[in-house]
């Protein structure tokens, strides 16, 4: 019969550890939970495998070699690598002995909203829990970025595409509202006419240089003038404090990036739109990941 060690499986090396352990191949079979013939046949092949006679008889019970010795250390070893490989590890934000390093893709509006209660969480646990967070520039731009393992979470605003491979769960509902410096405005930009005489500042995220909002706009035979175009909702304030300009961003940013600012409604019906988690399905099962999905999904639940 032709073998070689390729031949050893997790069966085996259980069989060769329960004989070492019982000194017997009877109790072995009955600690196994089958019959004397079926150890007495796994033993013969391990015999043949490793090429060593293995145990030996001394009375009624069997004593192990000096190899089965040598070698009964390493296979235990194994065993229990092979069993940690099928055990999702745990993890516990309030133990020290724990850590866990994330990567999120996000832009600074979630920066603003979502990651200064994440932070606050992550400080008051006792696990060395550590953040880091890059900048995306839309769908297909974290998608690559979580399918790479550059980033192991993306927020963002919630997509209708579908990838098989990345997960996604939807987390708080978004609506535009209108910001602009009081002491320079007599009257609120709250109607069509006194909106689109107003000059604005936008933001545009990433190469596309393509505003919802002008879509809108453009669809009912108006148009507004851009005085002002940045790549981030965090240098609106200082740019646009002390003029005339408005700008029209997501309603959350008054209670941090735009506080002080005066606000009213957007004068056009413009719809809701939600924001969402991302992450690719290789980290579904991770302890951490899931902590970190749930804490994010609790933080967003409470923002109304």
């Amino acid at each position: 019969m032709n073998v070689d060690e390729f031949d050893l499986d997790y069966r085996l090396l259980r069989l060769f550890l329960t004989i070492y352990d019982e000194g017997s191949v009877t109790a072995a079979a009955h600690r196994l939970g089958v019959g004397q013939p079926t150890v007495s046949h796994g033993l013969d092949r391990l015999r043949q495998i490793i090429g060593d006679p293995l145990f030996v008889r001394s009375g009624r019970s069997v004593a192990p070699t000096a190899h089965a010795d040598e070698i009964a250390p390493q296979i235990r070893a194994l065993l229990q690598g092979m069993r940690d490989l099928t055990r999702v590890v745990t993890f516990d934000p309030d133990d020290p002995s724990h850590s866990a390093h994330f990567t999120i893709g996000c832009n600074d509006y979630e920066v603003s909203v979502v990651l200064p209660a994440l932070m606050q969480r992550l400080q008051s646990c006792k696990a060395d829990i550590r953040l880091k967070v890059l900048s995306i520039s839309g769908e297909d731009h974290f998608v690559g970025l979580l399918r790479s393992g550059k980033i192991d979470h993306a927020i963002s605003i919630q997509s209708a595409g579908k990838h098989a491979d990345i997960a996604m769960q939807a987390l708080f509902r978004e609506q535009m509202r209108c910001f602009y410096d009081p002491g320079f405005h007599d009257a609120a930009p709250d109607t069509l006419d006194r909106y689109c005489a107003a000059d604005h500042a936008r933001v545009i995220i990433g190469a596309n240089d393509v505003s919802a909002i002008d879509d809108l706009l453009r669809a009912t035979g108006r148009s507004r003038r851009t005085a002002l175009q940045v790549s981030t909702f965090a240098s609106i304030p200082n740019l646009i404090r002390g003029t005339k300009v408005i700008a029209t961003l997501p309603s959350r940013l008054a209670e941090n990036v735009m506080d002080g600012f005066a606000t009213c409604d957007f004068p056009l019906e413009f719809p809701e739109y939600g924001f969402a988690q991302y992450w690719h399905v290789r980290n579904a099962a991770n302890a951490a990941h899931k902590w970190l999905r749930a804490e994010i999904f609790r933080i967003a639940r409470g923002l109304g």
